[in-house]
């Protein structure tokens, strides 16, 4: 059986609410940064039991369930860990440095989300795979950044790309080579943000959608008293 197994097992019923399971799920928290793996229930039931028992509260260990959860991209599992940490904890370093990085991401503030990172670089001790993570979701879809920019940009210049991903020119060739993209020349209107490059043809993707809306007898029935003429009259009169 393995780690995540016992330790859902571990978890069952009332026994997740057990302040004796508290070390065996701090211990498994470093297991997954060992071994790059990620138990969001496990990490979630670890702060409900800090939750529970305050006096167990452990600063470095929520820092990491945070930075778990950030690294795995996916908003609601942020949110929720969040939401099971006491307010006067987040508002005081280094948890609010996290839940910064983690707005910073959510709203696509990815140039800043870099600067804030090397600015302070200890927020990232104990989970080495961080950075990496950011940049790439465990399933073989585009990496997080490069995902959000095909979606969002035709052409960017290759400055601001470079920024977005935070990543060297040798890097950056390669995520345009990966991603079929294209380095257009400058033009005169252009030249001054240096080169650009071609991300997506969007016209070319476009599908239209048809909706159909069927409404049946009984459902304008229903919806018949709320034009039922007032008084009498067909209008509803209304002061002059």
């Amino acid at each position: 059986m393995d780690c995540k197994s016992n330790i859902k097992r571990l978890l069952h019923g009332i026994e997740s609410y057990n302040p004796e399971h508290i070390l065996v799920l701090e211990q498994h928290l470093h297991w997954q940064i060992t071994n790059s793996e990620y138990d969001f229930e496990a990490n979630l039931a670890l702060l409900r039991l800090y939750q529970f028992y305050p006096e167990h509260f452990n600063v470095d260990a929520t820092k990491l369930v945070l930075l778990k959860a950030l690294s795995s991209l996916n908003p609601t599992d942020f949110n929720l860990c969040k939401y099971l940490i006491r307010l006067d904890h987040l508002n005081r370093e280094p948890l609010s440095l996290v839940v910064e990085l983690g707005l910073l991401l959510e709203a696509c503030q990815f140039t800043e989300f870099w600067l804030r990172l090397r600015e302070n670089p200890n927020v990232m001790s104990g989970v080495p795979d961080f950075r990496d993570a950011i940049l790439k979701c465990k399933s073989d879809h585009f990496k997080f950044i490069v995902q959000i920019v095909s979606q969002t940009y035709q052409r960017i210049s290759k400055p601001m790309l470079s920024c977005f991903l935070d990543v060297s020119d040798v890097e950056l060739k390669q995520i345009i080579k990966q991603n079929g993209w294209i380095e257009c020349p400058p033009t005169p209107q252009t030249s001054s943000d240096g080169p650009w490059i071609l991300v997506n043809k969007h016209e070319e993707s476009v599908r239209s959608v048809k909706i159909q809306e069927r409404v049946n007898f009984d459902a304008i029935t229903s919806m018949a008293g709320a034009f039922r003429p007032s008084k009498g009259e067909f209008f509803i009169k209304t002061g002059s």
